[in-house]
């Protein structure tokens, strides 16, 4: 008893100590986590100046999306310059620095550049102190990627309590995807012809909102291409939680989201629907718990519920491992004696048979027994019965006779004696 009790001790502490380093290691996890979705939700903004290193960075599974980039010399002045050249208070920039950026570091994950005017062609601004400023978002590899063809109109929309964050869009036509919108007029160019800043264009109308609507013609991006090619708009985009969008930039959420009934210019009921329903709490738990994001939105919204599910599951865990080791023990218990048992058992059975076997004999012989005396009839007892007293009788004559036999002899001895005694 002692060494079970010590036994389920040892097994308690174990658990418990188990249970506190997966509860750590879940705290760290949902600390990486929040610090994830932090860095792929938010833009990130990186600026080096002449002669150092610029790096862009982003966690695990994601890429780099570069939304603008700026070389050259501004009012800002982020990089330190001679007085006297602030007097003339210049400005300039590279026009290619987003070309640039887009081909060294887009859908990268890790990016390091040295800052040089060699880098992006012709200095535009030679003698002036200048730096490179570039703006980026970490896609997740996990995205949502909408074309419309040139023509068209573009809806993106999300299910509440979700909300749209643009990563990148694309408006023109690109090399090797004749497929998408194909043009049976003319050909299609042979070098790429893209406007790449129709990110900020579409960020604009549908960043923050659950729904939005871009037409996706030349009066609305610039047309990069030459006359006559179809264009297409590409955008790529995710729907995350609302709550962790305002935690994430609560300024652009709070500007953005009032002016979300006059983009839409339809029937208010889809928009204001969401809104009636509440943010709070999503109304399919098979959702939540399906997509990462949503789910720790909801962590976030009710930390105390969340915690009392999660204590409450840890218990159940616990109050059925310590039942079905309680269980296994018993059993194992109730063998053993068994096994213990069994030799004792099987002797005493063996001398019980041997017993009744002896009995059942000595039954089947009285009965047997029984049964012939049964089997004699009346007749043939009173003649057995008869033949007995006859026996009897001849064995009395014959008695008889012997006696008088022997008085006859001895009256014959006693006769001689006196003869021969009265001759002498």
């Amino acid at each position: 008893m002692r060494v079970m009790s010590w036994t389920r001790l040892d097994w308690s502490h174990s658990l418990f100590y188990l249970t506190l380093i997966l509860w750590t290691r879940r705290m760290n996890g949902l600390a990486d986590f929040s610090n994830y979705l932090s860095r792929i939700i938010t833009s990130h903004s990186a600026h080096a100046c002449d002669g150092q290193p610029l790096r862009l960075h982003c966690p695990r599974h994601s890429t780099i999306s570069i939304q603008s980039a700026f070389y050259g010399s501004s009012e800002a002045r982020l990089c330190g310059a001679d007085p006297a050249l602030r007097v003339h208070n210049h400005s300039c920039s590279a026009f290619t620095a987003l070309q640039k950026l887009l081909s060294e570091c887009q859908s990268h994950r890790d990016c390091q550049l040295p800052v040089n005017h060699l880098l992006f062609g012709k200095d535009p601004c030679p003698g002036t102190t200048k730096y490179l400023h570039v703006h980026y978002k970490c896609k997740p590899t996990e995205h949502k990627k909408h074309v419309v063809c040139e023509g068209g109109t573009m809806i993106l929309h999300c299910k509440p309590p979700r909300v749209l964050n643009i990563y990148a869009a694309v408006y023109g036509r690109s090399l090797g995807q004749t497929d998408t919108c194909p043009s049976h007029l003319t050909k299609p160019p042979p070098f790429e012809c893209l406007n790449h800043e129709a990110v900020h264009l579409v960020s604009k109308s549908c960043y923050s909102k659950q729904k939005c609507v871009v037409a996706v013609s030349n009066q609305t991006f610039r047309d990069p291409c030459f006359p006559g090619t179809r264009k297409y708009l590409s955008v790529v985009y995710s729907c995350v939680p609302q709550t962790l969008l305002r935690e994430a930039d609560p300024n652009i959420f709070s500007s953005t989201l009032s002016p979300a009934v006059d983009t839409e210019k339809g029937p208010p009921a889809d928009l204001e629907e969401p809104s009636s329903k509440g943010s709070k709490r999503p109304d399919n738990s098979g959702a939540m718990m399906s997509n990462s994001l949503l789910t720790y939105a909801y962590i976030k919204e009710h930390p105390e519920m969340a915690a009392l599910l999660f204590t409450s599951s840890v218990c159940i865990g616990l109050l059925l491992t310590l039942l079905a080791v309680s269980v296994r023990v018993t059993c194992r218990g109730g063998q053993f004696r068994d096994h213990r048992v069994t030799p004792k058992s099987r002797s005493q059975t063996a001398n019980s048979q041997e017993d009744e076997d002896d009995e059942d004999e000595e039954e089947d012989d009285d009965d047997d027994d029984e049964t012939e005396s049964s089997l004699i009839s009346a007749a043939e007892r009173k003649a057995i019965h008869s033949w007995e007293e006859v026996t009897y009788v001849s064995e009395a004559a014959e008695r008889a006779e012997r006696i008088e036999r022997r008085e006859m002899i001895i009256q014959e001895i006693w006769m001689n004696a006196y003869l021969n005694g009265s001759s002498c």
